[in-house]
Formats: C-alpha cells, sequence, structure tokens
C-alpha cells in the first residue's frame, strides 16, 4: 500500500483478507515521499524507503523489490510496523508543513511589526545552528498542493476521534490558510489600497514552481478574495498551469470568473493593470522590478507573497509601492 492513508489501514486490510480466506497474501504499508516537480528523480535517488510488515516473509519480498537501496550507504531503508509507517507519513507532511507555518506565523510577523528586521538575515542567523532545518525557513503567502493541507487535517481528525487535543495542529493549519488572502488585507490597511475596479496583474497559479498542479494553491484563495472586493479583471500569467486555471476557473460555475483572463507573460499580464500579486515562486518571477518599471507606470502596488523581489528598494525610490510578507508595507518615496 503506497498511498497515504489513515493510520490502521493496513491492519484493516489484512482482517479483510483473513476474514475471506485470501490465501499466501501479505500486507505491507509502503508510503511514498516523492516532492511534485522532482517525483522521478527521487523516485531514483529516494531520501529513504519506509516499509511496515508483520512477518519476515513479508519483509523478503519488498527488500528484494528495492534491493538497491535495502544496504545504500545514503538511503535510509527502515522496516518497522505498518502503523509506523502509515504514521510516519503523516508526521513528516505535518512538520513540514509546521515549519514554513512558523516561519509565516512568527518569522513573519517580527519582520512586518518591528522595523530593520530583515528577513533574510534572520533567517541565515537562526538557521546557523544546526540543529534547525533550513527547509521551509522562508515566509510566503502559505502552501498549497494535495498533501499538506489534506494531511494535516486528516490527522487533527484521527486524533480527534481517539479523544486527544489537536490545538497545535490546528494552529499551524490556521495560520497556513490565513497566509494566503491576508496580503490583500494588509494592502487596503497599510497601503490604502482599493480593489473595487481595479485591474490586478496575478503572476503564478500552480500551488509551487515547476509544477502546473493547482489542488489547494493559495491562487484559489486569491482569485475568490479579488473579486469579492470587486475587481474588474484578473489578469493571470503562469508558465505551465493556464489550462488547469481553466478548469478551475470555469465561468460556467461562476460567472464573476469572466473577469480573469490570460496572458503569455508577466509583461502582458502586468500592462494595464492597477497593482501585481506574486502568489508563485516560479524563478522567472525573481527580480522582477526591471520588468514592472517597462510595463507599468507609478502609482502602482506590488503584493509580493513569495519576497521574489529582493531590490524592492529600488522600486520605492521610482515611485511603486511594495508590501511583501514579512517586511513593513513600504510607500513610494
Amino acid at each position: 500500500n503506497k498511498s497515504t492513508v489513515p493510520i490502521g489501514t493496513a491492519r484493516q486490510l489484512e482482517r479483510k483478507l483473513r476474514e475471506y480466506n485470501v490465501p499466501n497474501a501479505g500486507v505491507a504499508s509502503n508510503p511514498e515521499f516523492l516532492p511534485e516537480g522532482d517525483a522521478v528523480e527521487k523516485s531514483r535517488r529516494p531520501d529513504r524507503v519506509t516499509v511496515g510488515a508483520d512477518t519476515e516473509d513479508d519483509f523478503r519480498i519488498i527488500r528484494r523489490i528495492y534491493s538497491q537501496f535495502v544496504n545504500h550507504v545514503r538511503i535510509r531503508y527502515i522496516e518497522t510496523t505498518p502503523e509506523t509507517a502509515e504514521a510516519i507519513k503523516y508526521v513528516a507532511n505535518t512538520l513540514l508543513l509546521t515549519y514554513i507555518s512558523f516561519w509565516n506565523g512568527v518569522g513573519a510577523r517580527l519582520g512586518e511589526t518591528f522595523q530593520n528586521i530583515r528577513m533574510e538575515d534572520l533567517k541565515r542567523g537562526v538557521t546557523a545552528d544546526n540543529r534547525i532545518s533550513t527547509w521551509g525557513s522562508y515566509v510566503s503567502n502559505g502552501a498549497g498542493g494535495s498533501c499538506f493541507g489534506k494531511d494535516i487535517q486528516s490527522l487533527i481528525y484521527q486524533l480527534k476521534t481517539a479523544g486527544q487535543p489537536t490545538d497545535m495542529l490546528q494552529s499551524v493549519y490556521g495560520i497556513n490558510e490565513y497566509q494566503k488572502t491576508y496580503l490583500i488585507d494588509r494592502a487596503g490597511r497599510e497601503a490604502g489600497a482599493r480593489f473595487n475596479q481595479k485591474k490586478v496583474a496575478l503572476l503564478g497559479l500552480a500551488f509551487k514552481q515547476r509544477t502546473n498542479d493547482m489542488r489547494d494553491a493559495s491562487s484559489l484563495k486569491v482569485v475568490e478574495t479579488l473579486l469579492a472586493r470587486g475587481v474588474s479583471e484578473i489578469r493571470a500569467y503562469d508558465p505551465v498551469a493556464t489550462e488547469e486555471a481553466k478548469r478551475f476557473f470555469n465561468p460556467e460555475n461562476n460567472h464573476l470568473f469572466e473577469k480573469i483572463s490570460y496572458h503569455n507573460s508577466a509583461k502582458e499580464a502586468l500592462a494595464g493593470s492597477d497593482m501585481v500579486f506574486i502568489s508563485t515562486d516560479w524563478e522567472e518571477f525573481r527580480g522582477l522590478s526591471r520588468t514592472i518599471e517597462q510595463s507599468v507606470k507609478p502609482p502602482f502596488l506590488v503584493l509580493d507573497g513569495r519576497r521574489m523581489i529582493p531590490d524592492y528598494n529600488e522600486l520605492t525610490e521610482r515611485g511603486y509601492g511594495y508590501i511583501a510578507v514579512g517586511s513593513p508595507y513600504m510607500a513610494p518615496k
């Protein structure tokens, strides 16, 4: 069983096989840990292979399947119980989302509240301690995809059903959801931005770079919120997710989606817009300031959900407003 499944699924399957007298059958839990965008590479060079089974016969069969990894000097081959293997997948994904939510809920709030905190220096200084993970030590407009949100909610349900407290897990999930659209609230509160009848360029639709996957993407919440604020047009661009976006934002399901137009480049999406929201960390959006200057003139507001513009000071000096996760609003100079 290679899926992410509730703890106890392998055991339940085993009972069913016995109930129906299926001969010569064993059950093993073998969760996958393949990040989108790098799945093929991670299949060939995984960080670990985890197998949960009960009998030596079962383990012997799985060892033959994964023979190239069993005694590998770098790849960890882990044999354990089915329940532990199922739990490892949940805990791993939940911990990754916890890292992200910690930096968004603590690091970003510090940088937005106190003057002269340099977010990049804060991250480097904290993660210089080898005990602290560098993964997830960034601030953003929230994590998406098909795994993190689903898995933490499943774990919350499983623990609640068993009568266990889930306050920490609920906070992690809540922080991540809050991040997805709070820049829009900040823009109104700190920059005095008004969205009604404005044209907004939305750069990035996929939940992360190197995929067209939009499941639980931050852009979904951004579009929903902008439309609710009465924008006249959302000028969207993503290098690979446009066709997927058209499926998600089908005007037949919601006539407001007719306000979304799709463009072939960031420069094209920016043209004629009143502000821009950067929602995905595509490399081509890094250092976007020159493209902004070539495409639109001040007054213009940049909402940087991924901190993709390191030379934001130059933008503000040229009359552009800038608001990013982890920094106070920077008014045009």
